[in-house]
């Protein structure tokens, strides 16, 4: 899948999409990255890429949800979509602010148009690029976003390929221009990034409302900044630690997100390491302060598993600033921001969602999500017989467990996760 190669939230948290990767890799990555964007506050919902077609379940909060077709194609059976080769997003491309459907299929860029009426137009092959037999890209070395790099309204194509990073601009209407290399850095041979390895994000660092790319590698943080004009200026080294070789920091154990901890517009850095949760803060300037363990927990030392256990950055309380929410054994851990990048006790909020009650990283995936539009976080889990909802009490504890339905639940056959998936996003 990939969900829009961007996430971005009025919280400023930006993860790279999993459906970039190789399900050889999903449960090494699920943990630390967000499966689709939730664009600002609103009521998101989900949407499903099945082995027919593509379908949307609407009104997840009320007492009559509704499962809709959007789309006969961009899936197993329609299509011959596969998520080991064809990433899969969701994300405004022609400036109406209605997330729209776009593939990075076998032999291009496939874009289905969000009419804005529940409906979706035909999905139609706009760029001979970025693609498995047009570019040779892969799943599993290439990383592709779709983000608005110059602040036009529309998404333009980013992909992090064996030369380094390739931009296509939109031109409006549906339409992109021809990749140029923008940048020699970020990619598998320019530079040796590897999926496996080394995060990159797509964020905001120094309050520009331009994302640059962070990228996390091999002994540091660096950092492009977008030059606005759809390229970036070179790469240069923001922090040495949170990597493999400063700090000992893996992907397959431990979770790093970029996130607005402090309120000020610009994403902090924050990860879950092996004594607990670390944060660097933004300067203001587009580095990173001093390197501090805010925590003992959620960290390895403490039994937190990639493999088994979900971690999130979300704004549970509605002020603009990430807290940390955990998907544990016995349940959902929470702690809550106290507004300067420091948090309190972490507290088990709801007797759910855990690996004790069944759910798993492997069958099940839970989002984070802001569901009824009052810009508190709420919780989304599809289980092995049904999807359940917990709504946010405004406080980061949760309302009770409640079924929302038996569709898209990993027991109906055609919700397994090697051949299809879900997400989140605001389709109107």
């Amino acid at each position: 899948m990939h969900a829009a190669g961007r996430v971005q939230s009025s919280l400023k948290i930006n993860q790279v999409c999993v459906h970039s990767y190789s399900r050889s890799f999903r449960t090494d990555l699920t943990l630390n990255l967000f499966e689709a964007p939730v664009s600002g506050r609103g009521s998101a919902e989900v949407l499903a890429f099945g082995l027919h077609g593509v379908v949307t379940l609407r009104n997840i909060t009320s007492s009559n949800p509704q499962l809709f077709n959007i789309i006969n194609d961009f899936a197993f059976y329609k299509g011959g979509w596969r998520t080991e080769r064809h990433v899969r997003m969701v994300a405004d491309i022609t400036g109406d602010r209605n997330p729209d459907i776009v593939g990075f299929g076998e032999h291009g860029v496939h874009v289905s148009i969000n009419n804005g009426d529940n409906t979706f137009s035909p999905a139609r092959n706009v760029l001979n690029s970025f693609a498995f037999s047009a570019g040779n890209w892969r799943v599993e070395k290439h990383i592709r976003f779709l983000a608005d790099l110059r602040g036009v309204g529309r998404c333009d194509i980013v992909g992090f390929g064996d030369r380094g990073v390739s931009v296509s601009q939109n031109n409006g209407g549906g339409h992109f221009s021809p990749p140029t290399l923008v940048l020699v850095d970020f990619g598998f041979n320019a530079g040796g990034w590897r999926i496996d390895r080394h995060l990159r994000f797509l964020a905001d660092v120094t309050g520009s409302n331009r994302l640059d790319i962070v990228g996390f590698g091999e002994r540091s943080v660096c950092v492009a900044r977008n030059n606005g004009d759809g390229t970036f200026a070179p790469a240069q080294a923001v922090i040495n630690d949170f990597c493999i070789d400063v700090g000992g920091w893996r992907v397959n154990h431990h979770p790093r997100f970029l996130a607005d901890l402090t309120g000020d517009g610009k994403v902090d850095i924050i990860g879950c390491g092996a004594g607990g949760v670390y944060v660097s803060l933004n300067d203001g300037h587009g580095g990173f302060g001093p390197v501090k363990l805010v925590l003992s927990d959620f960290g390895t030392h403490q039994g937190w598993k990639v493999d088994q256990h979900p971690r999130f950055v979300a704004d549970l309380t509605g002020n603009k600033c990430g807290d940390l929410i955990g998907f544990g054994s016995a349940g959902v851990y929470v702690a809550l921001n106290n507004g300067n990048g420091t948090f309190g006790p972490v507290n088990l909020v709801l007797k759910d969602f855990g690996s004790q009650q069944g759910w798993s990283v492997q069958n099940h995936p839970r989002f984070v999500a802001d569901l009824t539009g009052r810009g508190c976080a709420d919780i989304l889990g599809f289980g092995e017989k049904a999807v359940w909802v917990s709504l946010n009490n405004g406080n980061g504890t949760f309302s009770p467990v409640r079924k929302v339905t038996n569709q898209l639940a990993f027991n109906r056959g055609e919700w397994a996760l090697d051949k299809t998936f879900r997400c989140l996003v605001n389709l109107m």
